[in-house]
């Protein structure tokens, strides 16, 4: 029987589809693998690990397709999908059996990058900026609070520190500024606030670089645990960089140096996305050396499919994964597309409940807060 035409055209556009189809789930396939390699090495991986929720949603499309064509495909693409099953949750947990209500006795956790006080866009330092992140923590009243890009000037820096540890109800604080800075009436810090007494603090520098980490050892409820504050290598996007992206949805990015403005910020990616592999493995083994049970918070600058949060997440639970609702969850408020950077992990010390990713527009990103209460001790 002769095969009309119409059939071969048929036969041609699913074979076609099909063909792309692959393509994007080898796109997938690769951002499962990013997670393991790192960026230091082969920086590659790290950009596909960085699309990873654009390779999941094309893909997501041709299953729908395959299943609307009635065409065995279906198969292999959710297959595929599902071998991701873990990086999916990273972006949409399942938490059936979180609890819904707070447990007595649970600690409210809180981290947030505070973008030095700017606001939501780099405009120059605001104090009215800091009044109103002051009046917000303040009403959020966390036992205990990290804090990224804290910025102030005009005074004395232990004064400044002491009074915003006042206001906002905590009773112990430890800083690093992220560089020396000599002038005393001139702050940029990584901070930790606890309503619980600081028995211990350090810090973490790589290579004479800028300070990425300090830590608190704090005693909770008689258990001394360490509270690491994270802000990891910056992308470094500058003001063209943000306006480059403005305009790529514009109808004037004809007149864009496409080429010029795409290798730019491809270039500062992949530099940060070293960096923070550095960091990371330096930081592990910090980590792991630790004498007591650990709680990670902050800026991780990466999202849940990188090098960086596999490194970080190994042993520890993620508080979104285990506490947390919705797609995606996006803490980073800023022009670029919105990732989840922002993290509270915890060790099995603890149980989590009622995550919450808080929208409001005092930064670039959105702080984060989750109640961690301590298990029973053998």
């Amino acid at each position: 029987m002769a095969v009309t035409k119409k059939g071969k055209g048929k036969s041609f556009i699913v074979k076609f589809l099909l063909a792309i189809n692959i393509l994007f789930l080898l796109c997938l396939l690769t951002s499962y693998v990013a997670p393991f390699v790192s960026p230091a090495k082969y920086w590659l991986f790290a950009f596909f690990g960085l699309a990873y929720p654009i390779w999941l949603v094309i893909n997501f499309f041709f299953l729908l397709l395959w299943i609307l064509l009635w065409k065995k495909y279906a198969w292999i693409t959710l297959v595929v999908i599902l071998l991701g099953f873990n990086h999916l949750l990273s972006i949409f947990p399942v938490t059936f059996s979180a609890r819904k209500n707070v447990p007595s006795g649970s600690l409210k956790i809180m981290t947030y990058n505070v973008h030095s006080l700017y606001g939501i866009t780099n405009k120059p330092y605001n104090p009215g900026i800091r009044s109103k992140v002051t009046d917000f923590l303040a009403e959020q009243k966390p036992d205990i609070l990290c804090i990224q890009e804290f910025f102030a000037k005009s005074e004395d820096s232990t004064q400044i520190l002491n009074r915003f540890t006042k206001e906002i109800g905590s009773g112990y604080f430890t800083y690093k500024n992220y560089q020396e800075i000599k002038n005393k009436k001139r702050v940029n810090v990584l901070a930790i606030f606890s309503k619980f007494p600081i028995l211990g603090n350090g810090f973490i520098r790589m290579n004479n670089r800028n300070v990425f980490c300090v830590f608190a050892d704090i005693l909770i409820n008689g258990i001394k645990v360490r509270v690491y504050d994270l802000h990891l290598e910056s992308n470094k996007f500058g003001n063209e960089d943000y306006s480059f992206y403005a305009h790529l949805t514009e109808k004037e990015s004809e007149s864009l140096d496409l080429s010029a403005g795409s290798l730019k910020i491809f270039s500062k990616l992949k530099k940060a996305f070293a960096f923070r592999a550095e960091q990371v493995d330096m930081l592990k083994k910090e980590m792991d050396n630790s004498p007591y049970p650990v709680i990670v918070c902050g800026d991780f600058n990466d999202p849940p499919n990188s090098y960086t949060y596999h490194v970080l997440s190994d042993k520890l639970k993620d508080s979104y994964k285990k506490a947390g609702k919705g797609l995606f969850g996006n803490t980073f408020a800023g022009n670029f597309p919105s990732f989840r950077i922002d993290y509270i992990l915890f060790d099995n010390l603890f149980e989590a409940s009622n995550y919450k990713r808080i929208k409001v527009d005092l930064s670039d990103h959105y702080p984060v807060s989750v109640y961690l209460k301590i298990l029973p001790q053998n």
